[in-house]
Parts: C-alpha cells; sequence; structure tokens
C-alpha cells in the first residue's frame, strides 16, 4: 500500500488480513483504478494478480490461482525451463484465455448486478455455488449448479413478469413455455421450440443436463465452458427483462 500510495484510499484496519479485505474490497469495486509501478501505470486489478502470481510456489498455489483466473476468462502464462532431472514449468503471468470481445468478466459482474436488482436470491445462490464448485476442483457440482440456475433464472422471469399465469405452471419447461408463448423467448429466431425441434434453449438445457453429478465424468475445461455458456445466456435474458419492465 505505501509502495503504491493508496493509505488514502484503503484505510488500514489493525491486522494485514482486515487490511488485505478492505484492499480487495477497493480493488473489486474499482477494478480499473490506475496504480503507478516502477512498470508504468497499471490497473489496481491487474497489480493485485501479479502480486498473487509472484507469491505462489506450490503446484496446489498455481492450480487454485489458476481456477480463480479461468472463471473470468485468463489463463497462467508458463515458461519452460531445463531442470536437473525433468523439465520445469515457471508461471510468469497470465493472458486472456478468450478474445475481449466475449467479455466474460464484464457480463459475471453485470450479470450479478442484474441478479441482486431484481431480487433474484435463490438463483444467484446456484450461480456463486458453481463458481465456488469450480475452484475446488467439484466439476460435476460445477456442472449440476450451471443447470439449476438457468433453470432458476428462466422460473424467476416468468414468475416476476407473469405472476398470474406462471403461478399455474410448475416445472420449469412449462414455464419456459410460457415465455415462449408470451414473445418473451422468441420462436421465430429459434430461442425455444416446442418438441424435438433444433432451438438454442431447450438444447442448452439437454447439454447442461448430460453427465449427472457422479465424480469422474466431467472436466475442467468442460465445467469452465458451461459456465461461461449460462452467464452470457443469464446476462442477455436479464437485460431482455430490464427492457420488458420498463414498457
Amino acid at each position: 500500500m505505501i509502495e503504491h500510495n493508496l493509505q488514502s484510499l484503503v484505510t488500514a484496519q489493525g491486522t494485514i488480513n482486515k487490511t488485505i479485505l478492505e484492499l480487495k474490497i477497493f480493488a473489486t469495486s474499482n477494478p480499473d483504478y490506475i496504480v503507478k509501478t516502477d512498470y508504468g501505470d497499471k490497473k489496481i486489478s491487474d497489480l493485485l494478480i501479479e502480486y498473487a502470481i509472484s507469491r505462489c510456489e506450490e503446484y496446489e498455489d498455481w492450480s487454485k490461482v489458476e481456477r480463480y483466473l479461468n472463471i473470468d476468462g485468463y489463463s497462467l502464462i508458463r515458461e519452460k525451463k531445463e531442470g536437473l532431472f525433468k523439465p520445469k514449468f515457471i508461471v510468469t503471468g497470465y493472458t486472456a484465455s478468450l478474445p475481449s470481445f466475449a467479455q466474460i468478466a464484464q457480463s459475471a459482474s453485470e450479470l450479478e448486478e442484474l441478479l441482486s436488482k431484481n431480487n433474484f436470491i435463490t438463483t444467484m445462490r446456484h450461480l456463486e455455488s458453481a463458481r465456488k464448485n469450480i475452484v475446488q476442483e467439484q466439476w460435476e457440482a460445477a456442472n449440476s449448479q450451471c443447470r439449476t440456475f438457468l433453470e432458476s433464472l428462466t422460473d424467476e422471469i416468468a414468475n416476476k413478469l407473469y405472476p398470474d399465469e406462471a403461478a399455474t405452471r410448475k416445472s420449469g419447461l412449462a414455464k419456459r413455455q410460457l415465455l415462449a408463448d408470451k414473445g418473451f423467448l422468441s420462436r421465430e429466431k429459434h430461442e425455444f421450440g416446442d418438441g424435438n425441434g433444433q432451438t438454442f434453449l431447450p438444447g442448452l438445457v439437454k447439454l447442461l443436463h448430460t453427465d449427472g453429478s457422479h465424480p469422474g465424468v466431467s472436466t475442467h475445461e468442460d465445467a469452465i465452458f458451461r459456465l461461461q455458456l449460462v452467464v452470457v445466456t443469464a446476462s442477455l435474458f436479464l437485460k431482455r427483462l430490464e427492457l420488458q419492465k420498463g414498457k
């Protein structure tokens, strides 16, 4: 904090851990805040990630840091070094693992704001559980939470927009059919269709239902892929909900 002149932004809390928590809260709320360093100006979010990488020495540390980065669309950069008995891989930084236009981190942040704004608390908890399960290497549990999150979201949207009719529809599928009947989901654009038609949302739900939650049937890459799919899909639906509420 002293090195980067952050004392006026983050108040010391009496212990290092509590002060670090205050710094984390500030950085999360202001990720683009510019900090002066010996290597030029950097965003505070980038600076803290670089510090985290520089402090990791064991594989378990690298693995956990990378899982957190993967959630937001980034990966560690490893450089191969020749060791005494076998090659070693040294972590030298991190990079975007997705193109910038995908905006996974921005979509996730915006998504959480919209969930909170609409008081979709249960739905938000499913999303948080999916992220935590990925960090803890529980891929199958993360997949299950992604599926439940998406189903909970469409249920909540139907309940908010069409409360009387939604109350008569018990299953998630029935409520998605209601959203399609009302035009919230477009049949013309193949967002939703009845039967075995090749449409987006039923196809996504089927993909999220595969494999089950038994250990060993999924992978890290698969879990990240599913999380990214539901984040961008949910962001689209919640923005559409905001427009519908404004009419």
